[in-house]
């Protein structure tokens, strides 16, 4: 019972801020996913055991890619998938206005000085012909720009792990079959059109779970090398398209688990985390205000 009460707590836990106010600052209030990977490890308190990974070879990894669709993991959730529940509640009259809560919006930190970005991901859909390809479209935000993207993430690579710090049980609770961790590469190139615009490229990589109903599940719960935990994380550069000037970019679905790695003390504590009030000026302030940014038209601040 408390491995699904957990469950249902982390899948909600992204979604979830609140706001604490003081005199002096207010301080963003935020869940990650570290509670969670704890609270799974059969001895929280016994050294952290390294993770069994065996490699595939290439027929098992062109298998894979052509059985499952990874797009959720990118997406949260089919276009198609999100229209039928909101219709299901609409016609119910169930309407809470929880559809919505699904929206790809990802976190990183960009340029030299590792100000914010925001990472839309309107549609990721699988290739019909290539099935390790991936093509995305969608939005960034850095301060005030609002700009238009679409490219492609294209994996080359998947390795199949067990977690030693998790037991069996768990696993069957969970409904899990098998764990993954994939790599590839990733070119998002932005509308030219657009003032300050340019092609975002790397590396990336996926954890994710294979259900025992043959579903696909981003996988939070181990420390993999790549990923640390982060679910699915990009790691590369932004290089102008005017100038051909490049800025480092890197960005995950729980970035706040690498976050200490990236900037000194950035967040404080490990599981009910605050932004460290230093860095609100780095586009920190807002982060707990419920903007739904990406709606609104692509723009360009003058």
């Amino acid at each position: 019972m408390k491995h699904t009460v957990l469950l249902a707590v982390v899948l909600l836990s992204w979604a979830c801020s609140r706001t604490q106010k003081t005199e002096k600052t207010v301080v963003a209030q935020l869940r990650t996913h570290k509670e969670a990977v704890d609270t799974l490890r059969t001895d929280a308190d016994a050294p952290v055991k390294p993770l069994e990974v065996s490699g595939l070879a290439d027929e098992k990894m062109r298998k894979i890619f052509a059985s499952y669709d990874l797009s959720t993991c990118w997406a949260e959730e089919k276009p198609e998938a999100q229209a039928a529940a909101i219709q299901e509640n609409s016609e119910s009259g169930q309407n809470t206005g929880d559809e919505y809560s699904q929206a790809a919006v990802y976190n990183g930190f960009y340029g030299a000085d590792r100000h914010r970005i925001e990472m839309y991901f309107a549609s990721v859909k699988k290739d019909s012909l290539e099935p390790n390809v991936y093509h995305v479209a969608g939005k960034s935000r850095f301060k005030k720009n609002i700009t238009p993207f679409a490219g492609t993430i294209v994996l080359d690579s998947i390795a199949e792990f067990k977690d030693p710090n998790i037991s069996t049980e768990d696993l069957r609770q969970m409904e899990v079959s098998r764990l993954y961790t994939t790599s590839g590469t990733f070119r998002f190139a932005e509308d030219s059109s657009y003032a300050g615009s340019g092609v975002f490229s790397g590396k990336t990589f996926v954890d994710f779970s294979l259900k025992e109903y043959d579903d696909i599940e981003l996988w939070f719960f181990s420390q993999t090398d790549k990923t640390k935990g982060t679910g699915f994380l990009f790691d590369g550069e932004w290089r102008s398209h005017k100038t051909g000037k490049t800025k480092p970019i890197i960005w995950a679905k729980d970035i706040f688990m690498i976050a200490n790695d990236i900037l000194d003390q950035f967040s404080i504590g490990e599981r009910d985390v605050e932004i460290n009030p230093k860095y609100r000026k780095l586009g920190w302030d807002n982060f707990w205000e419920n903007e739904e940014w990406w709606n609104e038209p692509a723009k360009t601040a003058l």
